[in-house]
């Protein structure tokens, strides 16, 4: 199959923008873009996000680590292309505070799932980490940053009817 060819369908499934943050093995910060996230148990609450086998960050997600999914507002843009790349600091011009554990928090969030690593698992090119969720909030105020075929977009969102 043409690599390039299933990343580009892939690609016609909108999703939502995630930072992930933790600390690495030396207590630095470090994050990274990802689209690959779901919500995988209600009982007990399991979050799931996939990352490159490639990423230098794969060291901090051992077993009882913490680390956040920081699900971004349209407001981050910016943060979302910055922390998919590379090398320099990311955190430079970030606006974050640190949880509990210690982990960096965007502060512009639609919303912030605080967890500790349950499980790393293999998938392909990838690994599959699922987290137990210890703390949640969101702003209902924001709009989310939509990833759709290679390009930020926007989503209008009707007004709620009912909760």
């Amino acid at each position: 199959m043409d690599q390039r060819e299933f990343r580009n369908t892939m690609g016609t499934f909108a999703t939502g923008v995630t930072i992930i943050t933790a600390k690495d093995e030396e207590g630095k910060n470090i994050g990274l873009t990802a689209n690959a996230f779901s919500s995988l148990s209600l009982e007990p609450p399991l979050i799931l996000v996939c990352i490159d086998k490639k990423s230098s960050s794969i060291p901090a997600f051992e077993k009882g680590r913490p680390f956040v999914v920081n699900i971004l507002s349209e407001e981050q843009e910016n943060d979302c292309w910055s922390f998919a790349k590379g090398g320099a600091d990311k955190f430079a011009n970030a606006n974050y505070e640190l949880s509990c554990d210690g982990v960096p928090v965007l502060k512009e969030n639609l919303s912030t799932i605080i967890c500790n690593v349950n499980e790393v698992l293999e998938g392909g090119d990838h690994i599959i980490v699922t987290g137990l969720v210890k703390e949640i909030s969101r702003n209902e105020e924001k709009k989310p940053l939509i990833f759709y075929s290679g390009s930020i977009c926007s989503v209008n969102i009707p007004a709620k009817s009912h909760k």
